[in-house]
């Protein structure tokens, strides 16, 4: 039995042969000393080709991980040769289904590692030769490559080029052991390769040549002639059109490989039919998100030697996030190079489009080009006849020396509107000139006499009026202040934060409240000596954060005095428990139950989110002791405090001692804010 190239209309030829095939069973019956059938080695995972290797790839991605799915029509068939003509072919191996683990990772932006294990799923055919498919599932031999970019820019640069190397372990050589005769050689191969690549306009290329170094294997028992492999030079070629975005690349692919080296009985001759490949491909690639990368390809063999099929499929998935874009600026001023006159050099950007991003060595504003003083600031004041050059001003005053009276005199903070360049006096420093200051030897003080100009007003009640202007002047206007008494708060007989004026209930206390004839009048809610008093409890699912239905009206009440009291800019709410339970579970209890009432307040209750904040302390701030019941009912409580009231106010929820919680853990939890670590 010979081994032949089986002819069709639309092939050149076609070399029949089988990678260095081994049995995967005890009875299997081959001769062949080992080698890796399938010629596909997949490019670095989320690449945008197939097969062709791209320079780019360290600089676009970090991490990525996949699998390529690779199906093969007939990589193997034997013909049987009568002497003068093939009179039949064997499809030896006419199905190969094979898996691709792939890794790759990038550092440095221009060093990539990568990490393929081939796997072979499925391989259906006829035996001859001393050869015969593998039978179940056989790992391949892996391999790692090591790629360093020399220079280019991606998806900028015209052409860009990388070297590197891939290198392949052969499980053959660590054992046999369930080792196929398809899927690892007998010795290490080693592929030294040049990538190039670049952009024009939308279309991508690649250009790569390889030498793969792989001792000779003969396959089977069939004529040494084509069915020989060893040694070979490998050329790829890939164009494709993608997106400015890079979400799709789609385009064909070429491989050219042919045997330089065989052993010493046969001697390939290179590019002939015999010892050569050529596969095409046809491949679409598509970024989800710009993190998942779908691809999918199709091609045919068109020179066959051993491991090339009639028809190849390929299906890639892979997780490979897309590096952000950044413009390129390669001297790295901020001004991206397509508007960088100078883009080599760093420099400022500039009105000129012919002279921006050019540099400028004094950082005076003005580039070097157009300074006239390219190594001396211009200072504050630029000489207008002198582009870039400062005009003299020797007291550092700000005023040039020619308008200068004083020009060895530094003004001071107060110039002399009638001697340009020189300090007027201010013998008390308080910042008004003598000539205006009516109390010219008396510091003005934090507040000004606006009537005594730099003599020192007084507000004795701090309420930020001064006494001249404040009807109150010893007495805080308070947060509700009255317009017709400037300093003067507004009248509140029942001290409870709403002004009699609007107050429905002007001698009860009571809290704010949206409607009018509710304002100020007792209800679920009082205010009393500056404290948010809630009348009723709030109650919750038996640990849990839900709040109960009975007690949306008392919340309803609290979004109520908050409406109508928009002198309380921010509420914290807080959760407390006592010290029984685990710690980690009473301040998450704690916080979510805070963060319960918070929810409702902003999605019921209609308060702004930004008034609002929760917090959970667990048993961490006790106000009672723990070792007694009672103690602990006073620290199971929620606290309402203003962090950011308009002046003065103090509102803080006391209630612990308002209703009484059960310590039996399988009763409701309630609060007027108490909060229950079980």
């Amino acid at each position: 039995m010979k081994n032949r190239r089986r002819v069709t209309p639309w092939l050149l030829s076609f070399v029949a042969g089988l990678a260095s095939l081994t049995a995967t069973t005890a009875t299997a019956q081959s001769t062949q000393t080992g080698f890796a059938l399938n010629r596909y080695e997949p490019t670095a995972a989320g690449e945008w080709s197939f097969w062709v290797d791209h320079p780019w790839y360290s600089s676009t991605r970090y991490f990525a991980a996949g699998i390529t799915l690779n199906y093969g029509h007939n990589p193997l068939v034997f013909g049987v040769d009568n002497g003068t003509s093939v009179e039949k072919t064997v499809n030896v191996i006419e199905h190969q289904l094979l898996g691709h683990v792939d890794l790759a990772g990038s550092f440095l932006d221009r060093v990539l590692i990568t990490a393929t294990l081939p796997v072979t799923l499925l391989e259906r055919g006829t035996p001859a030769g001393g050869v015969e498919p593998t039978q179940g599932v056989v790992v391949g031999d892996p391999r790692v490559g090591l790629w360093l970019r020399l220079f280019g820019q991606p998806y900028r640069s015209g052409i860009s080029m990388s070297i590197g190397a891939n290198a392949w372990v052969p499980l053959r050589q660590f054992t046999s052991s369930g080792v196929s005769g398809s899927s690892s050689d007998s010795h290490f191969r080693v592929m030294p390769k040049l990538v190039l690549g670049g952009l024009a306009s939308r279309f991508m290329w690649s250009l790569t040549g390889g030498f793969l170094y792989r001792a000779p294997a003969q396959i089977g028992t069939a004529d040494p002639k084509g069915s020989t492999v060893g040694s070979e030079i490998q050329i790829g070629l890939a164009l494709a059109y993608a997106d400015t975005v890079r979400r799709f690349a789609i385009g064909p692919e070429a491989l050219l490989s042919t045997t330089l080296l065989g052993n010493d009985t046969v001697q390939p001759k290179p590019f002939t039919s015999d010892y050569t490949s050529l596969e095409l491909l046809l491949g679409l690639h598509y970024n989800i998100a710009r993190t998942v990368n779908i691809g999918l390809a199709g091609g045919m063999g068109l020179l066959r030697t051993p491991g090339t099929p009639d028809f190849r499929g390929l299906f890639r998935l892979a997780y490979a996030p897309i590096r952000k874009e950044e413009p390129l600026d390669r001297d790295r001023d901020g001004i991206p190079d397509v508007s960088d006159a100078c883009p080599d050099v760093a420099g400022i950007s500039s009105w000129n489009a012919k002279l921006n991003g050019c540099p400028d060595r004094d950082k005076d504003g003005v580039v070097d080009q157009l300074d006239m003083c390219p190594t001396v600031p211009a200072g504050l004041r630029p000489d207008p006849n002198q582009l870039g050059c400062p005009i003299g001003d020797r007291d550092k005053d700000g005023v040039i020396d020619p308008d200068d009276l004083c020009p060895d005199v530094h003004k001071g903070e107060r110039s002399d509107p009638t001697r340009n360049g020189c300090p007027m006096g201010d013998r008390d420093q308080d910042g008004v000139l003598d000539a205006d200051d009516l109390c010219p030897d008396t510091h003005k003080g934090a507040n000004p006499d606006p009537v005594k100009l730099g003599c020192p007003s007084e507000d004795r009640d701090g309420d930020g009026v001064f006494d001249y202007q404040d009807r109150c002047p010893e007495v805080p206007q308070g947060a509700r202040p009255d317009p017709n008494q400037p300093g003067c708060p507004l009248p509140d007989r029942d001290k409870d934060t709403v002004p009699d004026p609007v107050d429905a209930c002007p001698d009860t206390p009571g809290a704010p409240h949206p409607d009018a004839k509710k304002n100020g009048c007792p209800g679920l809610v009082e205010v009393k000596g500056g404290q948010l008093i809630i009348v009723q409890p709030v109650f919750f699912a038996t640990n849990r954060d839900v709040i109960l239905a009975k007690s949306f009206p008392v919340l309803q009440s609290v979004a109520d005095a908050l409406t109508a009291t928009p002198a309380i800019r921010k509420l914290s709410i807080q959760g407390h428990t006592d010290d029984r339970g685990k710690h980690v579970y009473n301040v998450d209890l704690s916080a979510r139950r805070a963060k319960s009432v918070l929810t409702w307040l902003t999605t019921k209750g209609g308060i702004a989110a930004d008034r609002l904040e929760s917090q959970g302390f667990g048993p961490d701030k006790p106000i009672a002791d723990n070792a007694t019941p009672q103690g602990r009912e006073k620290n199971r409580r929620v606290e309402f405090l203003i962090l950011d009231p308009a002046s003065g106010i103090n509102v803080k929820v006391l209630d612990a001692n308002q209703v009484s919680v059960p310590d039996s853990p399988d009763q409701s939890d309630q609060s007027t804010g108490k909060l229950r670590g079980r």
